[in-house]
């Protein structure tokens, strides 16, 4: 053969190569080849979740096999406290290295993520990507959808999902042929009529610890009466008066009807006065619900009622917690991200939660509908709490709470003062104009004046 028919037999050979190495030629957007199983298409990726500890991620920590072997995508977990997975994902965001792929997202963090562009829209793929057996966008709350929604487009899959609640011990209000409670007014005039009736019993509860852990409860009682912490332009009124009619009315109930220690309550020690029969009422969140309800934390469990209460101004009293998942900006690995999320709100991992797990305010609107959840709350006798929780989870109103990523700052500053005010150190007006003092200045130190 001769140098001409060589370097042709060598050039055939190369092409030959170079096709079999290309394949269809069909690639991912993240470098894997697709196959007939979508689910397969990033088969080999390594997908890096970053997580806040909690039981809404105890499904993804006992089921995420389950995921691997279905799309061959393989999950490293990554599970810490709050303010340590925040640290981590801004560290992460802040670099664009793309360490994680998905993060959890507190509500109260998500318009900073937003803004600073830190995380993934997803209406195209819930749009156009959409897994039909694990996504069905009608099973998640519109509302909680909405939570984490910005410029028309939204960010995350809420996978925990808590609204304002207010509970009341159902044997004793029928001992005494009271109605349930359903507005502020109606607690008022219970609570001394409790303290006559039932004189060993606390007739309510809740948080006073001076931290911004309990600033939820008095702004989410406070939007019942018309008022806001900050407006829309960031403006405090902190001392409206509005405001100071609904800290008084709240500050006066815990003060002369509530326990001994109610300045120094938290979420566990509010709760733990219902939980051992001590108190009567309680207004919090709809996680209590579960916890009330399970003879192994509770010795009332059976004996609750549930009520979701508005205030003068007709509005819902709320106390909204929501986290969700969303994936990294700077992910590499964005589609296979994408099926990770769908997994884990899927109606088959979220039928586990509740069937395997217990897990009573599941994320998804067709298991609370599924026969499954009507027998597994008869059997747990909590019908009237999962009866009330969609209707809580829909009136959940996040425009009361103070987005901005001082909050915590601002928390502390406001709740000092009110705890004090709980104490009898100061009174409501004295503390609110100290609260609208100290928010002014840490507002313009933050650059907002």
């Amino acid at each position: 053969m001769g140098h001409r028919g060589m370097l042709w037999v060598l050039a055939i050979l190369l092409s030959a190569v170079l096709l079999a190495g290309c394949g269809d030629g069909s690639k991912s957007n993240e470098g894997k080849q697709t196959t007939k199983d979508p689910r397969r298409a990033y088969e080999g990726t390594t997908l890096h979740v970053l997580l806040k500890e909690g039981y809404e991620i105890n499904v993804i920590q006992k089921y995420v096999q389950e995921f691997e072997k279905a799309t061959g995508i393989k999950v490293q977990l990554e599970v810490y406290d709050e303010p340590t997975t925040r640290q981590k994902y801004i560290l992460d965001a802040t670099s664009k290295t793309g360490a994680y792929d998905v993060t959890a997202v507190s509500f109260w963090y998500f318009p900073e993520y937003q803004r600073n562009g830190w995380v993934e829209p997803l209406d195209d793929y819930m749009a156009n990507k959409a897994d039909k057996d694990w996504f069905h966008k009608e099973d998640i709350p519109q509302s909680a959808l909405d939570v984490f929604a910005a410029e028309g487009k939204h960010y995350a899959m809420p996978h925990t999902i808590i609204s304002g609640m207010t509970t009341y011990r159902k044997d004793i209000f029928e001992k005494h042929h009271l109605n349930p409670p359903q507005t502020t007014d109606d607690i008022i005039a219970l609570a001394p009529k409790l303290k006559q009736l039932e004189p060993n019993m606390i007739p309510i509860t809740g948080r006073g610890a001076p931290n911004f852990a309990s600033m939820g409860t008095y702004l989410g009682w406070a939007w019942g009466y018309g008022a806001q912490l900050l407006d829309d332009k960031i403006e405090p009124h902190a001392n409206s008066p509005e405001m100071v009619k609904a800290i008084t009315d709240y500050v006066n109930l815990l003060k002369n009807y509530g326990p001994a220690d109610a300045p120094s309550l938290n979420f566990v020690a509010a709760g733990e006065k219902m939980q051992s029969g001590q108190a009567v009422m309680m207004f919090d969140t709809t996680g209590w619900g579960t916890i009330l309800e399970d003879p192994t934390q509770s010795k009332v469990n059976g004996k609750i009622g549930y009520t979701i209460v508005k205030g003068p101004a007709g509005r819902p009293l709320q106390w909204i917690y929501m986290e969700g998942l969303a994936i990294n900006s700077a992910s590499k690995n964005k589609d296979a991200a994408w099926l990770f999320l769908q997994w884990r709100m899927s109606r088959e991992t979220t039928m586990k939660e509740l069937t395997q797990l217990g897990r009573t305010d599941v994320p998804n609107l067709f298991v609370l509908n599924s026969p499954e959840y009507k027998k597994f709350a008869e059997e747990k006798k909590i019908t009237a709490y999962t009866q009330l929780l969609p209707e809580a989870w829909k009136m959940a109103d996040i425009k009361y709470w103070p987005f901005v990523p001082e909050f915590a700052e601002i928390g502390d500053a406001f709740m000092a003062e009110v705890s004090a005010a709980i104490a009898g150190k100061q009174d409501v007006p004295t503390a609110l104009n100290k609260a609208q003092a100290k928010i002014e200045d840490i507002l313009k130190k933050a650059g907002y004046k």
